[in-house]
């Protein structure tokens, strides 16, 4: 064999070793950053109990709680964070003109869709309101209600990015 051919063999080989190092890097660099963003942080659990959470001081006014619409809005982000910040004011004046209070219950709750660490979570809730100060318990009525919310992270923490309430 000639001289010059061994020379290039070796140097082909360690080119193509070189080359197929670098190949096997940027494949393992490209799976573990789609694992890792693929990856849910939150379990389904955990959003459900966020939207319970979040939902039963939503769906339950308190004529005597001047903070209410604080504690919704400190669970809300997004488009339902916008909506409810323009009208929470009216909301606190409409609780109070009425002397509204409610108490209330999740029922059950189900994840029908997940993105990441967004789900939207079902919610079957039990409102019962009553009106303080009337001698008769015959005058508290209770609500069902039915909700399909958006939770999202924001902040560190589970909030509310939607709400809508089903027939």
């Amino acid at each position: 064999m000639d001289a010059g051919l061994r020379r290039r063999l070796p140097r082909r080989r360690w080119v193509v070793a070189v080359l197929v190092l670098v190949v096997a890097l940027a494949l393992a660099a490209v799976a573990v950053t789609a694992w890792t963003r693929d990856r849910a942080r939150y379990s389904d659990a955990e959003l459900q109990s966020a939207a319970a959470e979040r939902v039963e001081v939503l769906i339950a006014p308190d004529s005597r709680d001047d903070r209410r619409a604080q504690r919704i809005l400190a669970g809300a982000t997004g488009a339902f964070y916008d909506e409810f910040a323009q009208s929470a004011d009216s909301y606190t004046e409409f609780v109070r003109a009425n002397g509204t209070v409610a108490e209330s219950s999740v029922d059950g709750t189900g994840i029908s869709a997940r993105d990441g660490d967004s789900a939207t979570v079902l919610i079957a809730a039990t409102v019962v309101f009553a009106r303080p100060g009337s001698p008769d318990e015959t005058d508290d009525q209770a609500r069902r209600f039915r909700l399909r919310v958006l939770v999202t992270p924001d902040d560190g923490s589970l909030k509310l990015g939607a709400v809508q309430y089903l027939p």
